[in-house]
Formats: C-alpha cells, structure tokens, sequence
C-alpha cells in the first residue's frame, strides 16, 4: 500500500467512526455542553469541517487559507462534515502529494479529526447515547 493509499484509508477510517460515533443522537446532542468552557458537538463538528476544508485546499492548492464555515444545526454539520471526508478522500487518491507534505497532513490536520471524533464519543455517552463496542480492526470500510 502506498503512502496516499494509506492516507486516503485514514479518511475512509475517520468517516466511518464519525457515523458510528454520531448514530443515535439526541435531538439536542449538538447543542450539549459539559462546561461553559468546552466545545459543543456543533462547534466541534464545525471545526473538523474547518480541518477536512482547510486539508483539501492545501493538497490542491498548497496552503491553508480558508474562510471559517458557518455555524450549521448537528445534522447539517456531520452531513457537510461526510461530504468533506469524502472530497477529501477524492482529492488524496487523485492529486500527487509529496511525502513530507502527506505525513504533515496526517501528523496535523487528520489526526486531530480523529481526537475530535473521540470527543464526540465521549459526549456522546455522557449526553445518554452509549457507543456499542466494536473492533474497528475487524471493522470492513467500503
């Protein structure tokens, strides 16, 4: 497997542990806070989709100047946040990255989607909705 395979894999591992993660929310999930001084699953998920943007304009155009999204309502933010995944896989399998530029992406942007994920679980759980175990390593991604 090459180093954008791999990549693009990561992608495809991180949209399907966001759907696992987020199926079953409560109506309000996405307004739910722990603290006044944390995220709410809205703002992270708004967030993530700042990463997945910013990510794909640096692989197609070489830097990370974006405007920030819009604040959607929960549902909104994990569909443009499922579609972001997708385009950005789309982008790593059809644009050359150089390696150094690949491992930054996935030492940086990619990897912090993927603490954010965990943080939706665990807000998930503590808002009522516990996430079923599974083995992800089992886990088949189409």
């Amino acid at each position: 497997m090459s180093d954008t395979q791999l990549l693009a894999h990561a992608v495809k591992a991180l949209h399907y542990r966001l759907l696992k993660v987020t199926h079953g929310s409560t109506e309000h999930f996405g307004d739910y806070r722990i603290s006044s001084h944390t995220r709410s699953p809205n703002e992270i998920l708004n967030h993530m989709d700042d990463l997945v943007t910013k990510t794909i304009t640096m692989i197609e155009e070489g830097h990370f100047n974006c405007p920030l999204p819009e604040v959607l309502d929960f549902d909104g933010e994990r569909n443009r946040l499922v579609d972001g995944l997708h385009k950005l896989q789309k982008a790593i399998e059809i644009t050359p990255i150089e390696d150094d530029v690949g491992k930054r992406l996935l030492q940086g942007p990619i990897l912090d989607i993927a603490t954010h994920i965990g943080q939706l679980a665990m807000l998930n759980g503590l808002n009522g909705n516990k996430i079923a175990s599974e083995s992800y390593y089992r886990a088949e991604m189409s």
